[in-house]
């Protein structure tokens, strides 16, 4: 089935295409899509905002589809669960993924490893024409290093030890991560929930 999604982030596109090539959804972008605030205080809710702006965009276009968002964030333990769901906004709105990163190693300064520990949440969410909402939760728990490590995936990935793996999310291949992510167990969720329904 024909499902789009509701994002304008690269990373957040390429690794769900990828997650769920081969399932029974067929992910697409969609280029009429436009981005609206993410002004609620769980992934959930803004997972739906998401899905029902670019279900009901689809619907105006005359497209009988799918529509599913992410929302996302990483969760720090010692610093009581921030960033969270103000993951993206971190630091400032205006700011790039960089002095987020840093601004998150500065405020964890003198934590010793064993008090970094962390995790990332992956909340999708699936609109279906003329039926209720589906809203799946995944997470992945590592620890945040005290530098930057790897050049690949985006956000907060070059931070975040992934200890089955030895190594960042940064520095797993796409396909690794793939595998093991947030993102991951959110969609095997997701695909059971259809199966079942």
């Amino acid at each position: 089935m024909k499902v789009y999604l509701a994002t304008r982030n690269p990373g957040k596109l390429r690794e769900l295409k990828a997650i769920f090539a081969g399932s029974q959804l067929q992910p697409a972008s969609y280029r009429k899509y436009a981005a609206v605030p993410e002004d609620a205080e769980s992934y959930a809710g803004n997972a739906l905002l998401k899905a029902r702006a670019l279900a009901s965009g689809l619907q105006e276009a005359g497209l009988s589809a799918y529509a599913l968002a992410d929302d996302s964030g990483l969760e720090v333990d010692a610093l009581r669960g921030r960033p969270g769901v103000h993951s993206a906004r971190y630091a400032g709105a205006k700011i790039g993924w960089p002095e987020r990163r840093a601004a998150l190693l500065a405020e964890l300064r003198g934590v010793p490893p064993y008090r970094r520990s962390a995790r990332f949440v992956c909340v999708l969410a699936l609109i279906a024409p003329h039926r209720e909402p589906l809203v799946v939760t995944g997470d992945v728990g590592g620890y945040i290093l005290e530098a930057e490590s790897g050049s690949g995936g985006f956000g907060y990935d070059a931070l975040f030890f992934h200890p089955p793996s030895g190594r960042s999310f940064a520095a797993l291949s796409e396909r690794e991560k793939n595998a093991v992510s947030h993102r991951r167990r959110a969609a095997d969720a997701l695909l059971a929930a259809l199966h079942t329904a």
